[in-house]
């Protein structure tokens, strides 16, 4: 009965971080898609012009000649869109965190086996929607006499778009390091852990914790290499730019500390099998 009420307890659990992961993900990715549709629109000369001419003879005239400016419309529309996705996201993110810490304190009440392998299954779906979420935006713009500020550039990163975007631009060593230790690594890892608690009991297992145990010594990496990412992502920041964390980087976060658990609890798994084989 108790082993029953336990994978209740690790279905929910991973339902709800399956649920909170995969609308985060796709209120940022809607977020991202109004984000260009609303930097885009101040990237247009032509617009711009219209817009500031429109607005200079309002002024002159005191609103007589005012006319009805669609563009500005849009802008404002897209803008309370923007703001609303962002909140959503925003929230998302939020019931992701409370979802993982409520499985981080099941460990008091799950047996061992069953919380490694419900948090091992947590941290692949985590690192899965992590490396597919946008992690940082970056809008360049500058002021310009009589325009006002004109968006130059606009981009939303994710670390699987900034790896195709680096190889895409012939700079193989940083995509291929990127790929490796963000992407490859922590898969293997979580992969390897997984497997060791669903065969620990197959002579297999043995040769598995191996791979375990040399994985581990990788496992701060993707946070080191994540970190550089960022770095390289907003370097050049300046008056005339502006970047923003998005939940894609919480996301990945979460996953490293459910990773760091797994490797805890999957240790403390083998060490009880071991005693009970002695």
């Amino acid at each position: 009965m108790k082993k029953i009420i336990n994978t209740i307890i690790a279905i929910i659990i991973l339902t709800a971080i399956t649920f909170f992961s995969h609308k985060s993900y796709s209120s940022a990715k809607k977020l991202e898609k109004i984000n260009t549709s609303y930097y885009k629109a101040q990237t247009d000369i032509g617009k711009l012009i219209k817009r500031r001419f429109s607005s200079i003879l309002s002024t002159l005239s005191m609103g007589m000649l005012e006319s009805k400016n669609s563009n500005k419309v849009n802008l404002n529309e897209l803008k309370a869109k923007k703001i609303v996705l962002k909140e959503k996201n925003k929230k998302y993110t939020i019931y992701l965190a409370i979802s993982a810490t409520i499985l981080l304190l099941s460990y008091f009440i799950l047996d061992i086996t069953t919380f490694s392998f419900t948090v091992a299954l947590a941290s692949l779906i985590t690192l899965l929607y992590g490396i597919i979420t946008p992690i940082l935006m970056i809008v360049i713009h500058k002021n310009v006499n009589y325009l006002g500020d004109i968006v130059l550039s606009f981009e939303s990163k994710t670390i699987i778009g900034t790896i195709e975007h680096l190889y895409n631009n012939a700079n193989y060593p940083i995509a291929i390091v990127i790929l490796l230790f963000s992407v490859i690594v922590p898969l293997l890892k979580t992969i390897s852990m997984i497997a060791v608690l669903i065969w620990k009991e197959f002579h297999i297992a043995k040769k598995l914790v191996t791979l375990f145990k040399h994985l581990g010594k990788w496992s701060m990496l993707d946070v080191f290499v994540v970190s550089l990412l960022l770095v390289y992502l907003s370097a050049g920041s300046s008056e005339n730019s502006y970047s923003e964390i998005e939940s894609g980087l919480y996301i990945f976060l979460i996953y490293v500390i459910l990773s760091i658990i797994t490797s805890i609890g999957v240790n403390k798994v083998l060490s009880f099998k071991n005693i009970s084989e002695a």
